[in-house]
């Protein structure tokens, strides 16, 4: 059973738990109609329903291969499947549960919420609307024929089907709560952050231009005086010279302006994306870089910014601190994007690091919907890892 059920841990970890949830609150809710059954109380109705339940049950196990194969769709899929059957079922056999079952047609919708892409929602906001009508109909097609029921029968089977939903729908409301909660700290510290890294980056490009750019310019000026000043005593032989290394200091300019560009916001990134930029970055750098792409698509300028910056952030830093003889970066966009910059340098011990770059790049992330986890041991090289789990969800 573990080995069919490892279908889950490819899921985010709170989507796993509700499915878990919800398959030992159906068979809790099964097993207590099973018992009434067997203590005697033998009635076509009670027969139905846990028949409806047990097969309510195969199909919410079944969401764990499902979800091996394609994930939060394939879970969700068959999550309401589930809930269907559930539902169809437990109304035509009891139809007093029909408030009980238009409120579970309702569960896959907000179960897939942060999980699927917008049409998937669509989808399942369509099947709860028509589903809820459907079931109130049947409930009203079957009602006379359950009028001459004894009144125990609606009265057991409610009591053992509905904690089971309750149970679904209590867990959803405080996992949405959790979730708003955290994500209202996460923004906070956010804000916080971005502030910091803004103010970091305002004082970086204020030294490169001031040690670089600015000091050669001032340079250049001396130059075209002393160009001048040799035209006016009539040694144009020196003026060339001079001239000549003014053009010369104007190409070095020019470059390093260029490259301070590129490190604000490099044009090749804005006309051609993230897996050009990182290309043409990697070529750059002085440690050998190994380049792996799979599957990746043009994502939206926040999220190719943040990836591109953490990535060359991670490239500088192994390039400075890591004496590391080759890194490899990959970049996957599917099943949503994910890149990583691993090297074989020295490693470091993260309590024992000033946090300050690796807190920028957190921020940079968390502000464009990301997470970024870096591992690192004394020895054993680092990884720096950044993903978009909500990339489609929100689109």
């Amino acid at each position: 059973m573990t080995r069919l059920l490892s279908g889950w841990e490819a899921l985010d970890p709170a989507l796993g738990r509700l499915l878990r949830i919800n398959v030992v609150a159906l068979t809790v809710a099964t097993v207590s109609v099973a018992v009434v059954y067997v203590a005697g109380f033998r009635h076509t109705t009670v027969l139905v329903d846990l028949a409806v339940m047990a097969v309510s049950i195969v199909l919410a196990v079944a969401s764990a291969p499902l979800a091996r194969r394609w994930g939060s769709e394939g879970a969700i899929g068959a999550l309401a499947v589930s809930a269907g059957v559930f539902a169809v079922g437990g109304t035509w056999a009891t139809p007093i549960l029909v408030p009980l079952t238009t409120m579970l047609v309702l569960v896959p919708m907000l179960v897939a919420i942060p999980y699927v892409p917008r049409r998937w929602l669509d989808g399942l906001g369509t099947f709860a609307v028509l589903g809820s009508s459907a079931l109130v109909a049947l409930a009203e097609y079957r009602r006379p024929a359950t009028l001459d029921d004894v009144w125990w029968v609606n009265a057991i089977v409610a009591a053992s089907a509905l904690p089971s939903v309750v149970v679904v729908v209590i867990y959803l409301v405080r996992d949405a709560y959790r979730r708003l909660h955290e994500r209202t700290e996460q923004l906070e510290e956010s804000r916080t952050r971005i502030v910091e890294v803004a103010d970091a980056a305002r004082r970086s490009i204020e030294r490169d231009l001031h040690d670089g750019a600015q000091q050669r310019l001032l340079a250049m000026s001396v130059t075209i005086e002393r160009a001048r000043k040799e035209l006016q005593a009539g040694r144009p032989e020196g003026a060339s010279g001079l001239l000549d290394r003014l053009a010369t200091d104007n190409r070095e300019v020019l470059v390093e302006l260029r490259e301070l560009a590129r490190g604000i916001y490099p044009p090749l990134l804005t006309e051609r994306g993230l897996a050009i930029a990182v290309q043409a970055t990697a070529r750059r750098s002085v440690v050998p870089v190994t380049l792996e792409v799979s599957g990746y698509e043009r994502q939206t300028p926040q999220v190719e910014a943040a990836s591109y910056f953490c990535i060359l952030e991670a490239l500088t830093n192994v390039a400075k601190h890591a004496h590391a003889e080759s890194v490899l970066v990959t970049l996957r966009g599917q099943p949503h994007l994910a890149f990583s910059v691993t090297d074989d340098g020295r490693g470091f011990d993260r309590h024992h690091t000033d946090p300050g770059g690796l807190l920028g790049m957190e921020a940079r992330m968390a502000a464009a919907g990301g997470t970024l986890t870096v591992t690192s041991q004394p020895g054993r090289g680092t990884t720096v890892h950044g993903e978009f789990p909500s990339l489609d969800a929100s689109g």
